[in-house]
């Protein structure tokens, strides 16, 4: 097998030179779904098959397997890597404990603070993590903040130094202030419509044609 130069989490050590790799963590009240979703081509997959096809551990004493799916895009294989925890099996996992040498992990009431440091699974290519949730996060190390989407990506210069960690309010569903933005300005232009059609017919048609358009632009911006 060639050498290995991407992510090596402990049940995927078979990733070469090239190859790019997301993490996936989807926090809800009673679980956390793990997701690695691994692009490669051609050749490092049929290379690598028989290990990829393999059962890998979700913890340590072999007693749980990750479901595997691959997509076969024609110029390149998409390998997926999933697992639906409870939340204390999640901070026991393999992957986990194998790839972070410092887990502080607290749940108070509806509050969910996590804090990974020392991690040691990456040679090479970057690894980008994401962790979202529809519960607000907050307090976050992440590198970019998208909605409610947390992103860290790691790479050699900065794998020795990554922390990643954040809160989360169980008790708080998060809201995309756009969209409600958006909302908010369609029920004035709606307003703004029916005022105008109490109007001269001259007048209100250009106005309403008009106020039609932008009430289109920010539904599909």
């Amino acid at each position: 097998m060639k050498k290995i130069k991407c992510l090596l989490i402990a049940f995927v050590a078979l990733l070469v030179t090239g190859c790019s790799s997301n993490y996936d963590l989807n926090f809800d009240i009673e679980s956390i779904e793990e997701k690695l979703t691994i692009t490669m081509s051609r050749s490092e997959y049929e290379n690598n098959y028989e290990t990829i096809a393999s059962n890998k551990s979700v913890f340590d004493d072999n007693s749980t397997f990750y479901d595997i799916e691959v997509i076969d895009n024609v110029d390149n294989y998409l390998v997926t890597y999933s697992h639906k925890f409870n939340h204390e099996d999640y901070f026991n996992s393999l992957n986990l404990n194998s790839c972070f040498n410092k887990i502080d992990h607290d749940i108070n009431g509806s509050i969910e603070t996590i804090s990974l440091t020392g991690f040691k699974c990456l040679q090479g290519d970057n690894l980008r993590v994401i962790v979202d949730s529809k519960y607000k996060i907050y307090n976050s190390s992440a590198h970019i903040v998208n909605g409610n989407k947390n992103i860290w990506d790691i790479n050699d210069n900065n794998k020795d130094n990554i922390n990643i960690s954040f809160v989360i309010d169980y008790n708080k569903k998060y809201f995309n202030k756009d969209i409600i933005t958006s909302i908010v300005l369609i029920i004035v232009l709606i307003s703004l419509i029916a005022v105008l059609f109490k109007r001269n017919k001259k007048t209100r048609r250009k106005k309403v044609w008009f106020y039609i358009h932008v009430m289109i632009m920010l539904c599909f911006r």
